[in-house]
């Protein structure tokens, strides 16, 4: 494997912000005031507030989780770090884990949409928004979203991606998933008026034209909404780790036909699952950090030109500093701030033996740049 070094200009720290060690609970032991360590759950970033809000996953546990939290200054490697917990008003969706999450800045809203309810299954389709996610307008408030449509077949370890304009009609968009048991899918679907807030909320199924990704789950997506494209890296299909590359235009269904186009960038990454991956808009890169395929990882990956417009994409593997860097992983959750140009991720699972953590680190310089 070709493993390309990063500039010798460009000055990477890796800081770890927080760690919380894993909980098992004892006689006589203190326990960290925060979320219990946990895998597969949901994280998205409000840039208002510079928070990171969590919800559900896996714990060190039999049943899975439907909290939460919020991690205060949560892309600052200068400021004070605390956890808070959060208690929505509503009825709170089941425990799950493996679901997914977007996130409405503009209107404080995020979208979660399916998951799995057991350890195994069943898998479930639904659509929950919790209003006021940030706690900056009001008090936050779980509501069920009963959308119009055609639904996704019920799934887990898919991927969703947020189209906030969308001609008005802001758009969640989901690929691929497992049914909870041993089929997969490449399927993708669009939730119009995901928020709630701009009409009823519809779903549709694309069908884009060209080859398509082979079904999977466990891969990451990210969206560039400058030019309508979702670029899906990864994931574990039929027990391979291809670690392949696609880009799909027209992602929202509007302005065309939406069309997949798998590109081939150098010097790839080992291919992976459970990874996750974050897009810096302004210079058009990816971040991939971490996953699994027959072991963990603790590789931090750029690609440049992620969306195959202005530039041949090409893969350059980040060598960060930093004293302590983070355990080997899958299963976290990653967000990234472009103002301070920060990826910070929580959590996952840092063994063969399925153990969760609940530590926090950062990347500064996170898009190489």
């Amino acid at each position: 494997m070709k493993r390309v070094k990063t500039f010798l200009t460009v000055l990477l720290t890796l800081t770890v912000l927080l760690t919380v060690p894993t909980v098992r609970l004892r006689a006589q032991q203190w326990i960290p005031k925060g979320p219990v360590p946990r895998s597969l759950h949901t994280a998205v970033f409000d840039p208002a507030t510079k928070r990171m809000i969590f919800f559900g996953g896996s714990p060190d546990a039999p049943s899975n989780l439907n909290d939460v939290f919020w991690l205060e200054n949560a892309s600052s490697v200068n400021r004070y770090l605390s956890w808070q917990p959060v208690n929505p008003t509503g009825v709170r969706p089941a425990p799950r884990l493996q679901q997914s999450a977007v996130y409405d800045s503009a209107n404080s809203r995020m979208i979660v949409f399916g998951g799995g309810l057991g350890r195994t299954s069943p898998c479930v389709n639904d659509v929950w928004v919790l209003s006021n996610a940030n706690g900056a307008a009001g008090s936050p408030a779980w509501i069920r979203s009963n959308p119009t449509g055609a639904q996704p077949i019920p799934r887990e370890r898919h991927t969703a991606v947020y189209d906030p304009n969308s001609n008005n009609s802001n758009r969640m968009i989901i690929f691929s998933g497992n049914d909870c048991f041993s089929t997969s899918y490449n399927d993708v679907w669009v939730l119009s008026n995901a928020n709630g807030l701009t009409g009823t909320p519809a779903w549709t199924q694309l069908t884009p034209t060209g080859a398509s990704p082979s079904a999977r789950y466990g891969a990451s997506a990210v969206y560039d909404p400058t030019s309508n494209i979702m670029i899906v890296y990864g994931g574990e299909a039929s027990g391979t780790f291809p670690g392949d590359l696609w880009i799909l235009s027209h992602a929202n269904g509007i302005g065309g036909t939406p069309a997949w186009t798998q590109l081939t960038p150098s010097g790839p990454p080992p291919g992976r699952a459970y990874h996750s991956a974050v897009y810096d808009t302004a210079s058009n890169r990816m971040t991939v950090f971490a996953g699994e395929s027959n072991g963990f990882f603790s590789d931090a990956w750029v690609l440049s030109s992620a969306n195959g417009i202005g530039g041949t994409p090409t893969w350059t593997q980040l060598s960060p500093s930093g004293s302590v860097p983070p355990t080997p992983r899958g299963g976290h959750t990653a967000v990234y701030d472009p103002t301070s140009n920060v990826m910070t991720i929580f959590g996952g699972i840092i063994d063969s033996q399925a153990i969760p953590v609940s530590d926090v680190f950062a990347l500064q310089h996170a898009n190489g740049l």
